[in-house]
């Protein structure tokens, strides 16, 4: 090979390399960062520098509807992703809250049960009945604040050397596609 084919080659290969970071790069590093975070949810707790495994509440923790863990997703710039959650609890969960928060005025509703008919009869003659639940009333609640503690339950990076095991990850993907590139 010649210098100048060389220089040639050396160019083209910057040209690639310069895509690769600007355009490719980021949606593979979001893809895998969404990957990392429904890893966490499934595990559990936070892959960061240690294992921090999130504290236990009613069910599974931080999965109720599915709605939080359903809300992540990601931004691409040229050789930038950013990772976002549009629920408004998100941050709370992720980043701890503890304070006052205030309470707006509001109507709750109070329910019972009661036994309704069905129509349909048992072998011996009687009716059966179906229990339902039904709106049995309402009260007005006031205005007040409250005092909550909601620990720390982090499923997103924070910092951009937050986990080790999502920059190696990221790192096993660039250093594949960057030798694949100049295997040729």
């Amino acid at each position: 090979m010649t210098p100048q084919e060389f220089e040639k080659v050396l160019l083209t290969k910057a040209k690639e390399v310069k895509n690769y970071a600007n355009n490719l790069f980021p949606a593979k590093a979001g893809n895998i960062a969404l990957r990392f975070i429904n890893g966490n949810f499934r595990a559990g707790g936070f892959q960061g520098a240690t294992f921090k495994k999130w504290k236990k509440s009613k069910g599974t923790t931080l999965v109720k509807t599915g709605a939080l863990r359903a809300a992540n997703y990601y931004t691409t710039q040229p050789g930038q992703v950013t990772l976002k959650n549009a629920t408004p609890y998100a941050k709370i969960h992720n980043e701890g809250f503890k304070g006052t928060i205030s309470i707006k005025a509001h109507t709750r509703n109070s329910y019972g049960k009661v036994s309704i008919k069905t129509g349909k009869f048992n072998k011996n003659g009687t009716e059966r009945t179906k229990t339902m639940t039904q709106k049995t009333g309402e009260s007005n609640v006031k205005a007040h604040t409250r005092k909550v503690d909601i620990p720390q339950r982090q499923f997103m990076p924070v910092q951009p050397n937050d986990s080790p095991v999502l920059n190696n990850a990221i790192e096993r993907e660039v250093v594949r596609d960057l030798t694949n590139m100049f295997k040729n």
